[in-house]
């Protein structure tokens, strides 16, 4: 993945998400039944929401840094994609998880956030640690 389709799209998982919270805000606004009578969804999908587009936030900061720190191409590209699945692994594993609910706890879609969050901290990680060839 280029840098530019990286942060293209880091930009548009921020719009999928301030749209998400927007649709859940007039949810709210409008009382609607199924959506602000349920705890446990009104909760995962809140978290959905903001977890999402910070982590999308994320993405673009991460876009920035991997072209500042020159951060070698080959691992430049496996960097990209593992923090924008991550991201996105998490803000959808929230959502779904509070949609397709059983009556005490999180739907299986939540079991994503995990393996979003490691792919997204090991991206993290990856481009504190390496050094560009400069170095």
């Amino acid at each position: 993945m280029s840098a530019d389709r990286h942060l293209r799209a880091s930009i548009a998982l921020v719009a999928l998400f301030l749209a998400s919270g927007l649709w859940l805000e007039a949810m709210y606004g409008l009382r609607a039944e199924g959506w602000i009578d349920d705890p446990l969804r009104r909760e995962f999908l809140r978290l959905g929401h903001a977890h999402g587009g910070l982590l999308g936030l994320v993405n673009i900061a991460l876009a920035w840094a991997l072209e500042r720190l020159a951060t070698p191409a080959s691992w430049a590209r496996k960097i990209r994609w593992a923090a924008l699945l991550g991201a996105a692994l998490v803000g959808a594993g929230f959502m779904l998880g509070g949609l397709l609910h059983g009556p005490t706890d999180p739907g299986p879609p939540v079991l994503a956030v995990p393996a979003g969050a490691m792919l997204l901290l090991s991206s993290l990680v990856a481009t504190a640690l390496l050094k560009s060839d400069d170095e």
